[in-house]
């Protein structure tokens, strides 16, 4: 089975074989070269649906223009596909909140994986373009929380800054910077920090449950030791929710 998550930032594909994740591509989604790339990785692996049992092919998207695109190719070349929505995902989690549809489709995949490795209370914190948590409670999907994401908040602050320039996002010894850069990246790191503390523990209180944490996405592994509760790394959480929902689909 193949597995796609196309995201603002990256499309990331996955290839299932035999229930395991056997392969993991990254292509940027903004480049105009995508499809290319993606053809050529197929060919390079030597990747035939007649040897590799992946006749199915579940995508998730939050950009339509390229979704169409990734999903005539995945057609022509004789593969069944099936793109989620809120509305034709088989799944018994309730979703409590104003209008589901809104939900982007990465979020419904991480809020069925996390839920079947891990049970009935989740809080979900995805390192995307945005930093997302979502929350789970007695299987229900309760809501969630959008930051704006690490590296887009960097970027932006680069590009209207004149006199800033780019910096790594990691940790620093010091919060108090003596220069530009160790200023930087001090207000990166630790504000970050504080913020994902900040809203866990918000969340917790505001809903009054105890619920596993769960990190997920290119900046995670970054801020995982400075998580006040224990958590658990999940860096392909999205692939293995479509790929949950692409068993149900076939079942």
């Amino acid at each position: 089975m193949i597995v796609i998550d196309i995201g603002n930032t990256n499309i990331v594909i996955g290839i299932y074989v035999k229930s395991k994740l056997s392969h993991v591509y990254r292509f940027e989604t903004k480049s105009k070269k995508f499809l290319n790339r993606i053809k050529k990785t197929i060919n390079k692996n030597k990747i035939d649906k007649h040897k590799i049992d992946y006749n199915l092919c579940v995508v998730s998207s939050v950009v339509p223009k390229v979704s169409k695109t990734i999903v005539n190719f995945f057609k022509k070349i004789g593969l069944q596909v099936y793109v989620i929505n809120y509305s034709n995902i088989p799944t018994n989690v309730k979703f409590k909140i104003n209008n589901p549809k809104e939900l982007g489709n990465d979020r419904i995949a991480n809020t069925i994986a996390a839920i079947a490795k891990y049970g009935k209370d989740c809080l979900i914190l995805d390192f995307g373009t945005a930093t997302t948590f979502d929350i789970i409670k007695n299987y229900t999907y309760q809501g969630g929380i959008i930051a704006p994401g690490v590296t887009i908040s960097h970027d932006t602050l680069v590009k209207n800054a004149s006199q800033l320039n780019k910096v790594s996002i990691s940790k620093t010894k010091k919060i108090v910077g003596k220069n530009t850069i160790q200023a930087m990246k001090s207000g990166f790191y630790w504000g970050y920090t504080s913020l994902i503390n900040g809203i866990i523990e918000k969340t917790i209180n505001e809903k009054k449950y105890l619920p596993t944490i769960i990190l997920t996405g290119g900046l995670a592994i970054t801020f995982k030791e400075q998580i006040e509760m224990k958590c658990y790394y999940e860096p392909h959480l999205t692939l293995q929710g479509l790929y949950l929902i692409g068993l149900k689909k076939n079942a």
